[in-house]
């Protein structure tokens, strides 16, 4: 009886400090202001990181129809992926607490007539448009990394390539200009060669280090971890890595011929299963040249010794197939 009284006092114990954290996380909520004028720019630590507390200090909630992308293009594939969590999460009463973890917070650059630029997280945010949840919940939390809404058009556009804040070619490669970019997340295309980049790199064919601060995905293995193997983690200071081995890919007859004409899906909510699982299969075919490709010699003189090359060709590791 004694045992029992103990034990039934110990789930009373759980059970209160589960109440006391859900109820603690529901005011931090509460306490964050929605993005707009008033929102200030975060400040950085000595290591030029925005911390965790930072963020939630200074960060703000923003509707993803207000979010304007900087890139044309995401890997839907990864869309999908995201967007099935999401769904996940607030099926459990747990997506607030989900998108306010510190590698969610999206980074916002507030430019002309204070509109409010993406700079990064196109596939999480586009994964929260297209995720089965309220309209009212497609939301992200985001902190202001600069603010130039005082400057022309011009020079607003000017300073974002120079900062590195935007990527200004279409899926096929090819340049264009700041008015040629999505104006809505629902917008943005689908590129196969940004997802098969995106496997190359987790399967460790090429290796980006992260920068210091940065928080990973909570399943991230280290290419140790992956392939109990030694390799070397270049410092991969390159802009836009992912999609500049994309457009690698994209120029090697192989890898090309693997995944074929016409494989790119619209996005649309839902997103159409029926392409993504066509696609995954000629992706799946595309991965074993992708990676011979990467650790061809070709790649390094292509991308330089900045682009996180590794010489050894490693096996490629599809992502999980309707992941969740």
């Amino acid at each position: 009886m004694r045992t029992f009284a103990i034990m039934l006092s110990g789930f009373v114990v759980l059970a209160a400090a589960d109440h006391a954290d859900a109820a603690k996380s529901r005011t931090e909520a509460r306490s964050i202001a929605e993005c707009g004028k008033d929102t200030r720019v975060a400040r950085r630590n000595g290591d030029g990181v925005v911390t965790a507390d930072e963020k939630r200090k200074r960060g703000c909630i923003i509707d993803i129809q207000a979010l304007h992308p900087t890139q044309s293009a995401v890997g839907m594939d990864a869309v999908e992926c995201k967007a099935a969590k999401i769904s996940s999460r607030a099926r459990a009463g747990k997506l607030d607490d989900y998108l306010r973890a510190d590698n969610r917070w999206v980074p916002i650059v507030r430019g002309p007539g204070g509109k409010f630029y993406l700079t990064d997280h196109h596939h999480l945010s586009t994964a929260v448009w297209n995720a089965d949840i309220k309209d009212k919940d497609k939301r992200v939390y985001a902190y202001l990394i600069a603010d130039l809404a005082k400057l022309p058009e011009d020079a607003f556009w000017a300073r974002m390539v120079k900062d590195h804040d935007t990527w200004l070619k279409n899926p096929a490669g090819e340049d264009i200009t700041p008015s040629q970019l999505p104006k809505h997340i629902a917008r943005l295309q689908d590129d196969p060669m940004r997802t098969l980049s995106a496997w190359v790199r987790s399967s460790c064919g090429y290796v980006k280090c992260d920068p210091v601060g940065v928080a990973k995905d909570d399943d991230e293995l280290s290419c140790e971890d992956k392939f109990h193997t030694s390799v070397t983690c270049a410092a991969a200071d390159v802009y836009f890595l992912e999609f500049k081995w994309g457009s690698y890919l994209a120029s090697v007859p192989e890898v090309r011929e693997a995944l074929g004409e016409g494989a790119s899906c619209p996005q649309q909510a839902p997103l159409d299963d029926k392409c993504l699982d066509a696609q995954y299969d000629r992706l799946s075919k595309a991965l074993p040249a992708a990676m011979k490709a990467a650790a061809a010699p070709e790649a390094l003189r292509a991308l330089g010794r900045e682009s996180g090359y590794n010489p050894v060709v490693q096996p490629g590791i599809a992502q999980p197939k309707h992941c969740r």
